[in-house]
């Protein structure tokens, strides 16, 4: 491809062939690894050994929110937030450190069952059908979440390599998910995920060496980074003190007065914004001004958006856009931060929260049951953490370098003349980045810039100067890492449905052949499903992510550490521990939701405990999962 670049082969077929060689190549190893074999479909024979396991492992969690999301994350929340939200380190630290509680707590203890999957081995644990019920419930719904933010970041991944609609590029890839593991199950899933890992560690790594020898001149990608973090948080004192960027803010924080006045009343606000309009429309075409003023003024929700609520829902949206972007911190640190406060208290939850959901994820869980023994179970942890690492100090380091290229290229120039990669990224169909000159002074500040922080990592071979090859290698690691957590989170709800809901409850008697069959029925089905929820574009991938790894947490962690590791836990605390750590994570994340408070009528912050955000559900879900389990056995002592 590279050579293809050279020959002048344009951006857009070498963009294609990175897309099509993906889904070929990971669909022919799913039809090579078809089997009917219930063993081979639900667990891959049990006989996988440590450093492969480990790389399907990596495979399977590294989602496309933690591949690429990682980098925007940091570029855009700093290490430790802005002193209100937590920032990227706590979910460095959580998602890592996830993987050692699961080694030392669960993967052998896992291994050493006949459990197919986690509803299964809780239901053996505790002889009873009611906790199976209740653990596969409980898979599916945090699953799906997980699911439909994988499918999200498929369909945009796959519409920028190839050129097709965000909807044609999710049911393009979605073929590659099916033939991965519709035909061949978890044997299947397991070496198109071995081959993802390679492709995985292998495109960000090249990507982190070529960013490096451009910028600093060698390959080492950490001391480059290292190299530019102090002139980036030396270039990040400048812009916080200049007044451009000051007046900026204070243009950002009368608009948010704006939209507050609007949202206490939108029935009123929308009448008077549209009088406005069409007195600027009128005069507009008066003067023959361009058509894409008028448009723009046309594009304004309260002028085309008929629905009162749809248009308070766009405000409310807009306020909170502009709040994050008056409060992110310019460099990597928050200036002006001291002691504790709420970012601390944040960041504090959010890693709990995401290590008890690490190590209680039921699709990262089973894999537990595809190792040869539980020793190798073990090692297997030792061998994704391996990778996972990898991955996440590229990304890490790339979100320096990458802010280096906007303090340094971007800000501060006039808005007619942006550096070459920004006017690019502007006019992508997807824009992966948008200036707005908040204070009309028609230079660029720190505060008028928007990047897609979600997929920014896919832009920075143009922002630093590379070959478009190095776009379709690490958009072809993306898609990857999407592709391989999808796969494995489809089996886990097919599984839940099928294995643990109907076959163990209306047909227990029924052949191994039927109970493949239905599994890949229903795997269709469900990945059609999140395939029309994905397209209709939900909220922001990482905060899906994050919810689902608070939902795993509160429903799995507590049941399995007393499961485990108490004798005297009983189904009535396995039941307990479930319901009501479950139970009050989803209260918590659904009252917190911005549409939830606009509908009641509540204001942002007046549902929120000890002012955690709504992601680290968990803090409370898993203690309270804990009490009951602990409770619900001592009050009802029977032996199961």
């Amino acid at each position: 491809m590279w050579l293809a670049d050279l020959m002048g082969i344009s951006k857009a077929w070498i963009n294609g062939f990175f897309l099509v060689v993906s889904i070929i190549g990971y669909a022919l190893i799913g039809m090579f690894c078809r089997t009917a074999n219930p063993d081979e479909y639900y667990v891959a024979g049990r006989r996988i050994s440590a450093p492969f396991n480990g790389m399907a492992t990596a495979a399977d969690w590294m989602s496309a929110a933690s591949f690429i999301g990682l980098t925007g994350l940091l570029l855009s929340d700093g290490f430790v937030g802005d002193g209100n939200h937590a920032g990227g380190l706590a979910y460095v630290l959580g998602w890592t450190g996830g993987f050692c509680l699961l080694g030392f707590l669960f993967a052998a203890k896992l291994n050493a069952s006949s459990a197919i999957t986690i509803p299964d081995f809780l239901a053996q644990r505790f002889e009873s059908a009611t906790v199976r019920w209740l653990a596969a419930w409980g898979a599916i719904l945090c699953s799906s979440v997980y699911l439909i933010a994988q499918i999200y970041g498929i369909g945009l991944v796959a519409s920028m390599l190839s050129g097709l609609t965000f909807e044609l590029g999710v049911f393009l890839a979605l073929g590659g998910i099916l033939l991965c593991s519709f035909l061949g199950g978890m044997r299947a899933v397991t070496w198109t995920q071995v081959v993802q890992c390679v492709v995985i560690v292998a495109s960000m790594l090249a990507l982190g060496v070529a960013v490096s020898w451009k910028t600093h001149g060698h390959p080492l990608l950490p001391l480059a980074a290292s190299q530019s973090l102090q002139s980036v948080e030396h270039r990040a004192r400048e812009i916080q003190k200049d007044p451009a960027e000051l007046q900026t803010r204070e243009a950002i924080a009368a608009r948010i007065r704006d939209l507050d006045a609007k949202l206490a009343d939108p029935a009123r606000a929308r009448e008077i914004e549209q009088q406005n309009i069409g007195r600027q429309i009128a005069r507009a075409k008066a003067e023959n001004l361009p058509l894409r003023e008028i448009q723009s003024l046309e594009a304004n929700p309260a002028w085309r958006e008929a629905d009162i609520d749809r248009l308070a829902q766009a405000w409310l949206m807009e306020r909170e856009h502009l709040l994050k972007v008056i409060s992110r911190p310019v460099g990597f640190q928050a200036q002006g931060l001291s002691g504790w406060n709420s970012g601390w208290i944040n960041t504090v939850a959010l890693v709990f929260c995401l290590m008890a959901g690490t190590a209680a994820l039921p699709h990262v869980l089973v894999r537990s049951f595809t190792a040869s023994s539980p020793t190798q179970a073990q090692r297997s942890v030792v061998w994704a953490l391996f990778f996972i690492v990898t991955v996440y100090l590229c990304a890490s380091a790339l979100a320096i370098l990458i802010k280096s290229f906007v303090l340094n290229e971007l800000v501060g120039v006039h808005l007619d003349q942006l550096p070459d990669w920004a006017d690019r990224l502007k006019l992508r169909k997807l824009a992966l980045l948008t200036v707005q000159d908040h204070n009309h002074d028609g230079i660029v500040q720190f505060s008028d810039i928007r990047l897609f922080n979600d997929y920014v990592v896919l832009a920075l071979p143009e922002i630093a100067r590379l070959s478009p090859v190095f776009t379709g290698l690490i958009a072809a690691g993306a898609l990857a890492a999407a592709l391989s957590t999808a796969d494995g989170l489809l089996l886990t709800i097919s599984n839940a449905l099928a294995q643990d809901l109907y076959f163990s409850t209306a047909s227990p008697q029924a052949s191994a052949m039927r109970r493949v069959m239905l599994s890949k029925i229903l795997l269709m089905v469900v990945a059609l499903l999140a395939a029309w929820v994905a397209t209709n574009r939900p909220v922001n991938i990482l905060y899906w992510v994050t919810c689902a790894f608070s939902l795993a947490a509160a429903t799995f962690f507590p049941v399995l550490l007393l499961g485990l590791y108490w004798p005297a836990m009983n189904r009535v605390g396995a039941v307990a521990a479930m319901v009501f750590g479950l139970g009050i994570s989803f209260y918590y994340i659904v009252s917190n939701h911005p549409w939830v408070q606009m509908r009641l009528q509540l204001q942002a912050g007046d549902t929120l405990w000890w002012n955690l955000d709504p992601t680290c559900a968990a803090v409370f879900g898993v203690p309270v999962g804990l009490l009951m389990g602990y409770v619900g056995s001592k009050a009802w002592p029977w032996k199961n």
